[in-house]
């Protein structure tokens, strides 16, 4: 964590300190705007892992071009980082919370949550697919789910490790990328017959 946090804090305010290779507004909405995409209603959005928080002061942006108000939360491991999130986006300073989305509780449950797959191994991703859905999605939301790699990096196979493990997305997206590996994006609908935690 560490490494991860030094380098997301020289990246400073803008993509690259949200884990974007470019800090180029075009390459960051290129690669990120199709998060909005299984929006489908107004709401609230948990980030789990919003680094700097500039995904938080951009998505809602691409989510209103497509007519819808969502209202965004954050979720951050590494405490200099979170503090980082909060002193660039003072207006969300309540909304972004510091801890392990493995241990963390949420308070009440959210529209949509977006994660990305790599804060799993293959042999835990079920657990954590599992834990995001029942504790951090509500009833009727979502749960989008994402993997990224660089270039020079071996992309993960996300939706076979999936079925590999009885997961099927209810939706997905694939995105080829010119002289880059693609980027797979999944979600899941928390259904009514998914019990709430005890």
């Amino acid at each position: 964590m560490a490494a991860l946090t030094d380098a997301y804090l020289a990246g400073g305010a803008g993509p690259r300190g949200s884990g974007s290779s470019s800090g180029e507004a075009g390459d960051w909405r290129a690669k990120r705007q199709h998060l909005a995409v299984p929006m489908d209603a107004d709401g609230r959005w948990l980030d789990v892992g919003c680094a700097n928080g500039h995904l938080l002061a951009t998505l809602p942006t691409w989510a209103a071009e497509r007519g819808l108000t969502i209202e965004p939360y954050g979720l951050e491991l590494s405490p200099p980082i979170a503090d980082l999130a909060r002193s660039l986006r003072p207006d969300l300073g309540k909304r972004i919370w510091t801890g392990s989305v493995m241990s963390w509780e949420p308070r009440e449950p959210f529209r949509y949550v977006t994660a990305l797959a790599e804060f799993a191994p293959p042999d835990r991703l079920d657990g954590l697919v599992d834990r995001l859905l029942r504790r951090f999605v509500e009833p009727g939301g979502r749960l989008i789910l994402s993997s990224y790699t660089d270039r020079g990096a071996t992309p993960r196979a996300l939706v076979d490790d999936l079925l590999a493990i009885g997961r099927r997305p209810d939706g997905v997206i694939h995105l080829d990328r010119p002289d880059r590996h693609p980027l797979q994006t999944v979600w899941f609908d928390r259904r009514a017959d998914v019990p709430d935690p005890v």
